[in-house]
């Protein structure tokens, strides 16, 4: 473990170094876990596969398409595992919407709020330094759930910021239609906790009210609602970051290095064309 606050020893830990060069040096671990500012994501994610390690980064990944392209380029290179940490749908809960609405084809609406307390300024959400605020921190949610549920080319779409006085994004609202099917999204700091995704289909309609941030130590619940009647599903604990890195060792164990190249694509080709450089203010 890396770490330049951490100045004691922390419990369980073989190896702890007070800098993130020496680590990479002296390391004997075979896997980088980049979990620094968003401003430090490339650089290190870099180096680790400059080096040769496996590496897997907090989203986002990194700001743009030619930033993408370089890592995959190594990461190729190299031959060495690169991948996003986004993990919300590794969750038993997700599984079981998915199988509720019986197939992606029968989705006729997706609507997401995820709205967090404003973050206080000293905070990295709230720095332009370190390149925080909504859009970086939550932009990588929204693109995930356009590649999971949508198949179909965007007909049009509309999209609106928010920013603060420093000109920092703190809320993006979303409008797409598909061929048939509409995204409707709230991405938001400042106002009450949400954490919703509701999915409406021809037959029923699935909401949950634990998306992105999962706890993996308590049972959960989504609601099924259909003509008829509304029903509580019960969701019993899981631990969505575990079952994501089970697959990632999977992967580097069976050498499938490759597996997350095309979903960091998308995901990016989306955030940077339809979310952030596109915007109507």
């Amino acid at each position: 473990m890396a770490s330049k606050s951490a100045k004691e020893k922390i419990p369980g830990i073989s190896k702890q170094f007070n800098s993130y060069k020496e680590a990479l040096f002296k390391s004997d671990a075979d896997l980088v876990y980049i979990s620094l500012p968003n401003s430090f994501h490339f650089k290190w994610a870099y180096k680790a596969l400059s080096l040769g390690y496996h590496v897997v980064v907090d989203k986002p990944l990194c700001d743009t398409t030619f930033e993408l392209n370089k890592l995959i380029k190594i990461a190729k290179q190299k031959k060495k595992l690169l991948a996003e940490s986004i993990f919300f749908n590794y969750h038993k809960q997700f599984k079981k919407s998915l199988s509720l609405i019986e197939h992606k084809k029968n989705i006729k609406e997706i609507l997401v709020n995820f709205t967090i307390p404003k973050p206080k300024k000293n905070t990295l959400l709230s720095s332009k330094k370190f390149k925080g605020g909504a859009l970086m921190d939550m932009g990588p949610y929204a693109a995930a759930i356009a590649r999971i549920f949508f198949n179909e080319r965007i007909s049009s779409y509309k999209n609106y910021i928010k920013k603060d006085i420093y000109n920092l994004i703190t809320s993006f609202k979303i409008l797409i239609n598909y061929k048939s099917k509409i995204y409707s999204g709230l991405f938001k700091f400042g106002g009450s906790y949400k954490n919703n995704l509701t999915i409406i289909t021809n037959k029923r309609s699935i909401s949950l009210n634990r998306v992105f941030s999962l706890p993996f130590d308590q049972n959960l619940s989504l609601s099924k609602e259909d003509a008829k009647k509304k029903k509580i599903v019960k969701i019993r604990k899981d631990n969505s970051f575990g079952n994501f890195f089970d697959e990632i060792e999977k992967n580097i164990k069976n050498k499938k290095f490759g597996f997350y190249f095309d979903r960091m694509k998308t995901d990016n080709n989306f955030r940077n064309n339809i979310l952030k450089k596109k915007f109507k203010s």
